[in-house]
C-alpha cells in the first residue's frame, strides 16, 4: 500500500477516534500525578548567609607571595561549613548525640544532619549561603542558625588558637634571646674586670661588626627567616617540607654570620689577643641585644594580634521560618502531569491508531484491493424513527417485532434516512457498472462474521424493488440464517427442499401476501413502496454439508431459471473465510459484492477474501464499506450526514 501523507484533518480524525484513548491516558496520568503529590512528604527550605573576612598580617602576604596554595578560599570554607567537627559540634549543640550513644548511632544521625545541608558561594561576594532542608520548618531554621552560629564561633577560636600559637613560640625566642643577652653582658664584664687595661684601641680602624655591610645582611636575613619560620610552624608541623627548609636556611646564615665574624677577627692579626678578645666580647653583646630588641618587637605585635581577637566571619543574614514547602510544587507538578497527560494521550491514541490493522480511508481501501468502492453505508442508530423524528426507547423498554424490522429495512421503511439514501446511491453505482437493463445474480458476503452483508442485502433489494425491479432474495447462508427472521417468514420450505426435489420453485417463494400473513403488518406495507415487487427464497431445512449442496447441478439450473423470472437474484452467503459457500457460489453467478466493516475487520482478512474468490474466477463488482462512523471513514460525502431539505420540505406539506 502506497504511503499516504497526512494532513492537518488526517491528524484531528485520529484524535477524535481515539478520543476515549487519550482521555484515559489524560485522565490517569493527570490523578497519578496528583495521588503522587499528595502523598508526598511537604519538604520546606531555608538559609542563611556567613561573610568571611581575609584578613592577613604581613608575614602572611610574604608567605603567599613565595608559595602557591591550590583551590579557591571561600570554596574551601564553603566545605568546611559541611564538615564532620563542624556537623559534630551542631550536633552536640542541638542535644542530637551526648557521649554514651554508640559509634555507628552517633555517626548516623551526623551524617543525618549533614544530608540536609548545602552549601552555596553568592555570585561575586565573599559570603556564603547554608542552606537547609527539613519536612519541619521550624526545625531546618534552627539548624541554619545553629550551623552558622557554630561555625563563625569555631573559626573565631582558630584564629585565637593560631595568635597564641604565635605569641609562644615569638616568648619561647625572647627568652632564648635575653638568656644571650645576659651571658654576652656577664662574659664581658667579667673580662674587663680581669683585664682593666684592655682597651679596643686600633679596633676602630678595622670594620665593627655592627657596621660590616656583610654582617648587618646576614642579621636580618636571619631576622626575615626566623620570622617566616615562626608563620609556618603556626600553620604546619616542623615536618613540613617548608619548615626544614627554612631550618636549613636559618642553620646556614647562622653559620656565614659566624664565618664573617671570624673573618673580621683575622684581620686584627696584629692586634694584641686580648684587645681582639674585648672586641668579640663587645661585639657578642651588641648581636644579642639588637636580636633581644627585634624580638621584643614581635612580642609586642604578638600581643597586640591577640588582644585584638577580630572575628573574620560574621552572620549577615539569618535564616528564618519558611511558610511554603519547595517540594512538592503542587501547582507546578499538576502543570507538568497535565502537559504530559495530554502528550501521552496523544501519542497513545496514534500508537493505537498505528497499530489499527483497520482500513480508514476509501482510498486506501481502493489501492489496497484494487476494487472500486460501490457505497458508503452510515452507522445505523439503536433508534426507531416515526414521521421522521427519532425516537429513543426508554430505559427498560424492550424492542418489538415491528420496531426490528424497521430498524433493518431502512430502505423501505424510512426512505428519508441517510441510511435509505445511501443505498439507493449504491443502487445507482452498480447500475453504471452494468447491471441496468438485464437479469443478473449477484452474490454478496463479506471476508468474517457480523460486518452486515445481510442488511446490505436486504436493503439494497428494497432499493431496486423501489425502482419498479422485480427483486429475489435466496437465502443461501444455510449455517446462519437470518432472512426469514427480518421478513417474518418461515425457515422451511426453501432453497434446500428445492435442490433436492422436494419442492417446486413456485412452491417456495414467499411473495408479499406470504409476509402479510407471516407477521408484516399492512401500515407497513402501505409505507413501503416497492415491496410488492420483492420476493424471498428462505434456505428452509437443516442440510448437514450445505457446500456440496450448493455446488449441486442443480443450484446451475435453478439460478439459469431464477433469471428468467426476476430483474435481479441477491444470494445472501455465509462470510467468504471460514467457509468455502462463498466460493462456490460465486462461480455460478454473474458477479459478488464483498461487504466490508470498517474499524472492525483487519485488511489482511479483506485482502484474503478477495484472493480466495478471485482464485475461482469470481467476477468480484466491488467492496461496500458498512456501519461506518465518522471517526473511522474521515472522507464521507457531507451528504450523508444530512437529510435532503426536499425531504423535509414534503414531510412538513404531509403534516399540514
Amino acid at each position: 500500500m502506497p504511503q499516504i501523507e497526512m494532513n492537518l484533518s488526517d491528524y484531528l480524525r485520529v484524535l477524535r477516534k481515539r478520543k476515549y484513548v487519550i482521555i484515559f491516558c489524560f485522565i490517569l496520568i493527570v490523578a497519578s500525578t496528583v495521588f503522587y503529590t499528595l502523598k508526598q512528604i511537604p519538604i520546606y527550605q531555608t538559609s542563611s548567609k556567613v561573610k568571611i573576612e581575609q584578613r592577613k598580617s604581613v608575614a602572611e602576604i610574604l608567605t603567599e607571595l613565595v608559595t602557591w596554595s591550590l583551590g579557591d578560599p571561600l570554596t574551601s570554607q564553603a566545605n568546611v561549613i559541611k564538615s564532620f567537627p563542624i556537623m559534630e559540634k551542631v550536633a552536640e549543640q542541638l542535644n542530637l548525640i551526648h557521649s554514651d550513644m554508640e559509634s555507628a548511632e552517633r555517626l548516623g544521625r551526623i551524617n543525618g544532619i549533614k544530608g540536609q545541608v548545602e552549601t552555596e558561594i553568592v555570585m561575586d561576594t565573599n559570603m556564603i549561603s547554608i542552606i537547609v532542608s527539613s519536612n519541619d520548618p521550624e526545625q531546618a531554621t534552627i539548624l541554619a542558625n545553629t550551623i552558622s552560629e557554630v561555625y563563625v564561633e569555631t573559626h573565631f577560636e582558630n584564629k585565637k588558637l593560631e595568635a597564641s600559637n604565635v605569641k609562644k613560640f615569638v616568648d619561647d625566642q625572647l627568652e632564648g634571646y635575653l638568656k644571650d643577652l645576659i651571658e654576652s653582658e656577664n662574659a664581658l664584664q667579667q673580662f674587663l674586670q680581669e683585664n682593666p687595661l684592655a682597651t679596643d684601641r686600633g679596633i676602630t680602624g678595622i670594620p665593627r661588626a655592627q657596621s660590616d655591610p656583610r654582617v648587618i645582611k646576614i642579621r636580618e636575613e636571619i631576622v626575615d627567616i626566623e620570622l617566616k619560620l615562626r608563620e609556618l610552624r603556626s600553620k604546619y608541623t616542623d615536618k613540613h617540607p617548608e619548615v626544614i627548609e627554612l631550618d636549613r636556611r636559618l642553620d646556614k646564615a647562622k653559620k656565614d654570620l659566624s664565618e664573617a665574624i671570624n673573618q673580621l677577627s683575622i684581620q686584627q692579626k696584629d692586634l694584641s689577643f686580648k684587645e681582639i678578645r674585648l672586641a668579640q666580647l663587645n661585639r657578642n653583646r651588641t648581636i644579642a641585644e639588637e636580636m633581644y630588641m627585634d624580638f621584643k618587637k614581635r612580642q609586642a605585635e604578638a600581643q597586640m594580634l591577640e588582644a585584638e581577637k577580630a572575628r573574620d566571619v560574621t552572620v549577615v543574614e539569618p535564616a528564618s521560618i519558611p511558610t511554603k514547602p519547595i517540594k512538592p510544587n503542587f501547582k507546578f507538578n499538576i502543570i507538568i502531569g497535565v502537559f504530559f497527560g495530554f502528550l501521552i494521550g496523544m501519542i497513545s491514541g496514534f500508537i493505537v491508531e498505528s497499530l489499527d490493522t483497520s482500513i480508514g480511508r476509501i482510498d486506501d481501501i481502493e489501492e489496497l484491493i484494487k476494487l472500486p468502492v460501490l457505497g458508503i453505508i452510515p452507522h445505523i442508530p439503536s433508534e426507531r424513527k416515526k414521521g421522521g423524528i427519532r425516537i429513543r426507547k426508554k430505559k427498560g423498554e424492550k424492542s418489538t417485532d415491528k420496531d426490528t424490522r424497521e430498524m433493518r429495512l431502512i430502505s423501505m421503511f424510512s426512505p428519508t434516512s441517510v441510511m435509505a439514501e445511501a443505498y439507493r446511491s449504491m443502487r445507482t453505482q452498480l447500475d453504471y457498472s452494468g447491471l441496468k437493463g438485464e437479469s443478473h445474480s449477484i452474490v454478496i458476503t463479506s471476508a468474517s462474521p457480523g460486518e452486515g452483508k445481510t442488511q446490505t442485502l436486504v436493503n439494497l433489494a428494497g432499493a431496486f424493488a423501489q425502482e419498479g425491479r422485480k427483486v429475489l432474495i435466496v437465502n443461501t447462508d444455510f449455517r446462519k440464517p437470518t432472512i426469514y427472521e427480518i421478513f417474518g417468514l418461515n425457515k422451511s420450505p426453501g432453497l434446500s427442499e428445492i435442490l433436492i426435489g422436494k419442492l417446486p420453485l413456485e412452491k417456495a417463494v414467499n411473495t408479499l401476501t406470504d409476509m402479510l400473513l407471516s407477521g408484516l403488518e399492512f401500515d407497513q406495507v402501505i409505507q413501503s413502496r416497492g415491496i410488492e415487487n420483492l420476493n424471498i427464497l428462505t434456505c428452509g431445512g437443516h442440510t448437514p454439508n450445505p457446500a456440496e449442496l450448493l455446488n449441486f447441478p442443480e443450484m446451475e439450473e435453478l439460478i439459469h431459471q431464477l433469471k428468467q423470472k426476476y430483474d435481479l437474484i441477491l444470494f445472501d452467503t455465509p462470510p467468504a473465510l471460514p467457509v468455502a459457500d462463498a466460493s462456490i457460489l460465486s462461480t455460478k453467478t454473474d458477479g459478488v459484492i464483498l461487504v466490508y466493516q470498517a474499524g472492525k475487520t483487519p485488511r489482511q482478512a479483506l485482502i484474503r477474501a478477495k484472493m480466495q474468490l478471485e482464485n475461482v474466477n469470481a467476477k468480484i463488482l466491488g467492496v461496500v464499506i458498512n456501519n461506518v462512523k465518522t471517526e473511522y471513514i474521515h472522507d464521507m460525502s457531507s451528504y450523508q450526514q444530512y437529510q435532503y431539505y426536499s425531504y423535509k420540505d414534503e414531510d412538513k406539506k404531509n403534516k399540514i
